[in-house]
């Protein structure tokens, strides 16, 4: 495994292991929903936008983007 692959599968189990941004957040601005068919995942973006500039992101459901591995 390339130093790149260990790397990558490093972030994805830390954030398994401590999930950042995972809310629906109250104050946000902006808002979308997505959907993907061919696995049947759900998840929506939250985004605080304010003059151009991004104050704060979450999601909610990131099981579309890191599956959640079971814990050691």
């Amino acid at each position: 495994m390339s130093e790149l692959d260990e790397l990558y599968q490093e972030v994805i189990l830390d954030h398994n292991r401590s999930p950042r941004n995972y809310r629906a957040m109250a104050n946000a601005n902006r808002k979308a929903q997505g959907y993907n068919p061919l696995c049947g995942d759900h998840v929506t973006v939250y985004l605080n936008l304010e003059e151009g500039v991004i104050k704060d992101i979450s999601l909610k459901d990131p099981a579309a983007l890191f599956p959640r591995l079971p814990r050691r």
